[in-house]
């Protein structure tokens, strides 16, 4: 395995890319990271490059080191610039608001990807929890430059403590360490209004775009909903998972096993160049 670094053009500047890439890659996995986090939430995935995933990971606009411009409708623009540097097939997998934004990509542009994995995200017109995540409250926190209560209460909220071994909370926060509200400051991390629950299941269907779904054991009740109107409606399948909304992250090991398997590359391993 090797560790690249690539640069994607976009209007406004540049994107920002770290690849995990094997010698013989088999498919592409990209993937967005959730709120409040960034690329180095995927460092657990890197171990996929032995199997042949070649892995790319970004910050998004506002997070990590990306001084871009926040704002979830520009970041459907830069998806699509930056599928078109990336080699196929292309898999897309999205943590929580990573993975709403995939959803939302996908019913403008179903063809530009090979699959979805999709965990811990909102659908889109599905009736949700308004007050789940309270970003008017982290956004005072936030202007008021308390970002020591912020994250002191990000961190101890459900989505972020549920299924987090002890051994893995000081991780946990350090993920959020550089979080400096931006997208909350700067735009709406929240404003959603397009409706996507009549649009998904027949697209899915028609484009022949495979769906996985993580179904972790300690998600939250309102995205376990989410996850179910995926799974029955749209026909994804399941892939459960011991732990919680982050995982990926804290059980990587059995995730990245079991996305293996979802993906057929359980077998023998692939040249990875170690």
């Amino acid at each position: 395995m090797q560790i690249h670094k690539r640069e994607v053009l976009l209007p406004d500047g540049k994107l920002r890319l770290i690849i995990w890439q094997p010698a013989s890659p088999r498919l592409t996995l990209l993937c967005l990271h959730g709120w409040t986090l960034d690329h180095r939430s995927f460092f657990g995935q890197q171990e996929l490059a032995a199997r042949g995933v070649r892995v790319v990971a970004f910050d998004r606009r506002g997070f990590g080191v990306n001084y871009l411009s926040p704002g979830l409708e520009r970041e459907l623009e830069d998806l699509r610039l930056l599928l078109e540097h990336l080699p196929g097939p292309v898999y897309a997998y999205g943590v929580s608001q990573g993975a709403r934004l995939l959803l939302r990509y996908a019913a403008r542009f179903p063809v530009s990807l090979a699959g979805l994995i999709l965990q811990g995200g909102l659908v889109d017109g599905l009736p949700s929890e308004a007050t789940e995540i309270p970003y008017l409250h982290y956004a005072a926190l936030l202007k008021a430059g308390d970002h020591r209560a912020f994250s002191r209460e990000w961190l101890a909220h459900p989505l972020m403590r549920s299924g987090v071994p002890p051994g893995k909370r000081a991780a946990v926060a350090s993920l959020i360490d550089g979080y400096a509200g931006r997208d909350l400051l700067e735009s709406s991390s929240s404003a959603i209004s397009e409706d996507l629950t009549q649009v998904l299941p027949g697209l899915f269907s028609a484009e022949d775009l495979p769906v996985w779904v993580i179904e972790a054991e300690q998600e939250s009740e309102a995205r376990r909903t989410h996850a179910h109107f995926l799974i029955k409606e749209c026909g994804a399948k399941a892939i459960p998972m011991p732990g919680g909304h982050l995982c990926h992250f804290t059980h990587a090991q059995e995730f990245n096993s079991r996305l293996l398997a979802a993906l057929g590359l359980s077998g023998d391993r692939a040249n990875s160049g170690d």
